[in-house]
């Protein structure tokens, strides 16, 4: 496996962090500041029935993960941000051809993928992922500053599970999370 190191961030030509230890799940009652009320309910529900002691959030038998996949450091930080918060684990790619061979090697919960990525779009990206018996099951949702429909139709086409527009609307994020991962 030379090249993919986990500790040296590194996946392909692109860029990993990989969050997996079970210290960043919330502290007990813990709710981040800017969360919709459907997120609350989950952390709430999550919280009664986690075996980790950790209170809110994920217990670390049901800790989601999730594969990031967008060339902007700044969209990837928000996301990955957001996401820990939730208890979330996460994992980063900086191109389509990284995060196809992430999508491989980790069998994520869920792919959060931008359209336009260096390498390889994300709609090749995705079609890729889709080749995958293992991977067809895995909700891919497109992160893309296009909101016109016709891209969004050409991203459904290619197999798509859901579009979210740039800038992110955080409840409509929510409620993706909620849908894919409940």
């Amino acid at each position: 496996m030379a090249g993919k190191t986990w500790q040296g961030r590194t996946w392909g030509r692109g860029r990993v962090n990989l969050a997996l230890n079970s210290d960043q799940t919330p502290a007990r009652g813990a709710v981040p500041s800017r969360t919709s009320p459907h997120m609350k309910t989950l952390l709430h529900n999550y919280g009664k029935g986690s075996t980790d002691g950790g209170g809110a959030g994920f217990s670390t038998s049901v800790h989601p993960l999730i594969l990031i996949v967008d060339d902007h450091e700044d969209t990837r930080l928000m996301l990955r941000t957001l996401l820990e918060m939730r208890g979330m684990r996460v994992v980063e790619a900086l191109d389509g051809e990284a995060g196809v061979s992430a999508a491989e090697e980790i069998h994520p919960d869920l792919i959060l993928m931008d359209l336009t990525l260096p390498t390889l779009d994300g709609l090749a990206a995705m079609r890729l992922i889709r080749e995958h018996e293992t991977l067809r099951q895995v909700p891919v949702v497109i992160t893309s500053g296009h909101a016109h429909p016709k891209s969004q139709e050409a991203a459904f086409a290619a197999g798509c599970s859901d579009y979210l527009v740039k800038p992110f609307d955080f409840d409509h994020l929510d409620c993706i999370l909620l849908k894919y991962l409940l």
